[in-house]
């Protein structure tokens, strides 16, 4: 089953491409932008009275650019190319949480508003099968698997504090890494499909593709939950969590 997207790939080059069609090989340099997202609800917005006290609680995120480069080869044969590439790319998002408690006398009040930006960088590696209309040039329909392994990442941002009876009000700094691995939120592995359109001339591509992650990135432990006050946070690590990103990329061939 896991040879799947391999085999599919390799059957429709033997399909589609004509008997007398000669093969040819290009190794190519690749750059480009990437809008990132997950899939983690959108937002939420409510409010909330718990005995003496109430809270007003919204949360919301955002996509976020981010920038891919690596070596792409096109293995053609006619209007028919395979096209593997090796690549580095940073993908994410952007978190905002907003929390405003209060008590019914007002003896009591406490905002926070936090705003966390993850970047995590990937070595991805897709594998799409390129139609070009007239062969060496011309308009592209594109699509196949991809698999990437996460390097790493960080998380930054800032939290704004305001409470009556303590200090206040202050803004402090989040800076801190992205943790992998089954004793943390993050998983390292991630698969799925890309799709787009591009053009072809000469020795350069411009495609703009769709990346639909189908591998769950979250697995939450308890050490993530926020216990204190459950029904007043919103906790995104409790979310499954799909890559979604559309890309827009251009490339360089070498003639070989």
């Amino acid at each position: 089953m896991k040879h799947l997207p391999t085999f599919f790939a390799a059957s429709l080059l033997l399909s589609a491409a004509p008997a007398s069609a000669q093969t040819t090989f290009r190794l190519g340099v690749r750059g480009g932008l990437n809008r990132a997202l997950t899939t983690e609800d959108a937002a939420a917005t409510y409010s909330q009275t718990q005995g003496p006290a109430y809270a007003t609680y919204s949360a919301s995120k955002s996509a976020i650019y981010a920038w891919q480069a690596g070596v792409v080869a096109a293995i053609g044969f006619g209007k028919i190319s395979l096209q593997p590439a090796l690549l580095f790319s940073q993908k994410g998002d952007k978190q905002r949480l907003i929390s405003d408690l209060q008590s019914n006398n007002h003896y009591y009040s406490s905002y926070t508003d936090e705003t966390v930006t993850s970047r995590s960088n990937w070595l991805e590696l897709p594998l799409n099968v390129v139609y070009t209309r007239h062969g060496d040039h011309g308009w592209q329909v594109l699509g196949g698997p991809y698999v990437a392994l996460a390097l790493g990442g960080r998380q930054t941002g800032t939290i704004y504090n305001s409470s009556s009876g303590v200090r206040g009000p202050f803004t402090d700094p989040i800076d801190q890494k992205m943790l992998y691995g089954s004793q943390y939120n993050n998983r390292r592995f991630d698969a799925g499909l890309n799709a787009g359109l591009g053009y072809r001339q000469g020795p350069w591509q411009v495609q703009a593709t769709y990346s639909l992650g189908l591998v769950n990135l979250h697995h939450p432990s308890d050490t993530n939950i926020i216990v204190e006050y459950p029904q007043f946070y919103r906790n995104f690590d409790t979310d499954a969590a799909y890559t979604r990103v559309a890309q827009f990329t251009g490339t360089y061939f070498f003639a070989l």
